[in-house]
């Protein structure tokens, strides 16, 4: 809808006689009685020509002529507000039931290849709602890349190699060493906690007979191998009881024993970038701190270890090699040192570092009984994703949305009350009551004319002017008017990954279509407005379920 305007806007603006700026959009006016859109392009013009902003503002009205504009006008300064005639918003709800259940979809992706890459937690304990938060924006993202028309695949890196899985298996191996020497130290920087506590005893019981016939040397070695196999079988359960999938699981330990992390190193090292400190080999690069200690690519022990930081470049070469156009990383916090590093050695081995985009979420705290708690593994106080959703009896639908409909950069206070709750306080419970309510008022449709209407929904039936032109109250106006900032979501999500836009527009759907049905009857005994109506909510109820869909959150027809 948005766009169409700003075509007639820009042709105005040439016509005119002015260039049009770079920062030229169009917005909605502060309130419903200044118009429909607003735009300040005039004031822009003025200031890059010293022209009078209220005269631009006139030529570009002049030339601003359109069946479809009811009205413009010039505001303050120099804004040019206008409002449109309800045929354009009759004519585009016809767009919209025209495309059906394929509305807002593109092909502007033209199938550039997008990897995404996110949750990646540490396979040291079950996803939490912490580390579980980059699932919601990862699928988010991904979902939207695909409805525009690119390749999409998912990825899921596991750190299965290095200091913390060492400590991971110290923490198992002393629960077992323990019982026979009662004096032996927990290990520095271990995990404390019921959960790594409780792994110990079930591999204890499990693998008893093996156990009693290991060299204490090797009891990290086990206790790593079969702690891992376990707790990376329960973060895929956990992903699967989000709903969220994966196309594949990718192993840090796989780059370092078929050599790839070493293939970087040399590389790196014949290229002139590394040098040698403290013992250890680090890696060089005009755009980093000399001094930062995370840029080491083999660590000063004896055998020289590769470190992750060499692993994850490894990875991100991999990906570039595999013929992705578009990497997007998904971190959790605490990782801002480390995106220069990635991107500088990704420019380094000749790949183009702006196709790399890295961006961090931050904490997530649950809020329970009014206060909120910092999670942690190392804290041992996170409560698990599958006990959130199975003993907690929250919904992942409610999970997933309570995630995404707030920036990625802003720490969340997950209100455990406010989850359970199912009312209209509930806000994915507003959003799928919509979708319900819509349903409800269909089945009450004569069953030929049911079937007429699902085929217009399927971009199938045909629509006549006369089939909507009833459509003038402005309740009917708004929520037309709304279902139109759909692709503007979804742009905001691609370009800018404001996962909030898409789940903050369903919200705005939701909330037009229950002041629409409030004070609007959508059957009645005048047949053309009835007919109009139910094209109506039958367009907003393929946005409903679109957005739904894109968000990973189920459209149920009945509540």
């Amino acid at each position: 809808m948005v766009e169409e305007i700003k075509n007639q806007f820009e042709a105005a603006i040439k016509s005119a006689g002015f260039t049009i700026p770079s920062d030229f959009e169009l917005s909605s006016p502060p309130s419903d009685q200044l118009g429909d859109f607003s735009t300040s392009v005039a004031l822009s013009i003025g200031s890059k020509s010293s022209k009078n902003p209220k005269e631009i503002a006139e030529k570009i009205i002049k030339h601003l002529k359109s069946d479809q504009i009811k009205s413009s006008e010039i505001a303050g300064p120099g804004f040019i507000n206008i409002k449109l005639a309800d045929s354009f918003f009759q004519k585009y709800l016809a767009s919209v039931l025209a495309s059906g259940a394929d509305f807002g979809k593109s092909q502007v992706g033209k199938g550039q290849r997008v990897l995404v890459e996110f949750i990646s937690a540490n396979p040291t304990g079950p996803l939490h709602i912490g580390n579980a938060r980059g699932g919601p924006i990862g699928e988010v993202i991904s979902n939207a890349f695909s409805w525009l028309g690119y390749h999409v695949e998912k990825e899921f890196y596991v750190n299965d190699s290095g200091n913390q899985i060492q400590k991971f298996a110290q923490t198992l191996a002393y629960y077992y060493t323990i019982k026979s020497d009662p004096k032996f130290h927990f290990p520095e920087a271990g995990y404390p906690g019921d959960f790594l506590k409780e792994l110990s005893e079930e591999i204890q019981h499990e693998y008893k007979k093996e156990l009693l016939e290991l060299r204490d040397d090797k009891l990290s070695d086990f206790f790593a191998r079969v702690g891992l196999e376990k707790t990376i079988r329960r973060i895929k359960e956990d992903i699967a009881a989000l709903g969220i999938t994966f196309d594949r699981f990718v192993y840090e330990s796989d780059f370092l024993n078929s050599g790839k992390s070493m293939e970087i190193v040399e590389k790196l090292k014949t290229d002139g970038h590394t040098n040698v400190r403290e013992g250890a080999l680090w890696f060089t690069s005009n755009d980093l701190d000399p001094n930062d200690r995370e840029t080491v690519l083999l660590r000063s022990d004896v055998n020289k270890t590769p470190t992750y930081f060499a692993s994850d470049i490894a990875y991100h070469k991999d990906k570039f090699d595999r013929g992705n156009e578009i990497l997007i990383d998904i971190w959790g916090p605490g990782h801002h040192g480390h995106i220069p590093r990635v991107k500088s050695a990704m420019k380094i081995l000749g790949y183009d570092e702006n196709k790399l985009h890295i961006f961090l979420y931050q904490n997530v705290k649950l809020k329970k009984n009014g206060e909120a708690v910092q999670m942690g593994k190392r804290l041992g106080n996170f409560i698990n994703i599958a006990d959130l959703i199975t003993k907690l009896s929250v919904p992942a639908d409610v999970f997933k949305y309570m995630i995404i409909s707030q920036s990625p950069s802003s720490i969340i206070d997950f209100d455990l009350e406010l989850a359970l709750e199912q009312s209209e306080k509930n806000p994915v419970y507003y959003l799928q009551y919509a979708y319900a309510r819509i349903c409800s008022i269909l089945r009450k449709v004569p069953t030929k004319e049911q079937e007429a209407l699902e085929k217009i929904a399927n971009g199938q039936g045909s629509i006549k002017p006369s089939d909507l032109e009833n459509l003038k109250d402005k309740k009917e106006i708004i929520l037309i008017k709304t279902l139109g900032e759909f692709s503007t979501a979804i742009e905001k999500v691609t370009d800018d990954f404001q996962v909030q836009a898409l789940p903050n527009f369903t919200a705005e759907v939701a909330r037009a279509y229950h002041n629409f049905y409030t004070n609007c009857q959508v059957l009645s005994d005048d047949k053309k407005l009835t007919r109009s109506r139910l094209l109506l909510i039958l367009a907003t109820r393929n946005v409903l379920k679109i957005s739904l869909t894109l968000m990973g959150i189920s459209a149920p027809e009945k509540m």
